[in-house]
């Protein structure tokens, strides 16, 4: 075992005893992870093939970043976690509310091991944002890996 990965476990057990479950599996499911990230309003299955395509190439988890008001999951969304399961792929779901360009800077920010963020469509990066918001397009810079954009027909673009 790698001392880095060593140290990743003995990190994780001390926050499991402690009730940080979420930050011990994070530390347990390793560093290279792509973010799927998606919506209840715009669920894109190019987008999700995707990045199980991806992860499958480069032996990644996938966190799948879901926008929704009503909590409940969607169809697509399902099947998608379904068969990354049966793909021995490690894939996590996390509901969110609000704008989507915000969501994905709050949760890359706070997560290093997002190697790329997976969209369907440019337009889905504005779901829930209000227009004119300076603040978070300076931000928007920032982010700190890349960002696929994945259109229908045609090959996905890199920002």
């Amino acid at each position: 075992m790698k001392t880095g990965r060593f140290d990743d476990l003995m990190s994780a057990i001390s926050f499991a005893e402690a009730g940080e479950h979420e930050k011990a599996r994070e530390l347990l499911k390793g560093r290279d992870t792509i973010l799927l990230a998606t919506s209840e309003r715009a669920i894109d299955r190019s987008a999700m093939k995707y990045a199980l395509n991806l992860s499958k190439r480069i032996e990644t988890a996938i966190d799948v970043l879901y926008l929704t008001k009503s909590g409940e999951r969607h169809a697509l969304l399902n099947a998608f976690m379904s068969e990354a399961a049966k793909s021995g792929i490690d894939c996590t779901l996390v509901k969110r509310d609000g704008c989507m360009k915000k969501a994905i800077l709050d949760y890359t920010e706070k997560r290093r091991n997002i190697l790329f963020v997976v969209i369907g469509s440019a337009p889905e990066l504005d779901i829930e944002c209000k227009t004119g918001e300076k603040t978070l397009s300076e931000a928007w810079k920032r982010l700190k890996c890349p960002l696929v954009v994945v259109s229908k027909g045609d090959m996905p673009s890199i920002a």
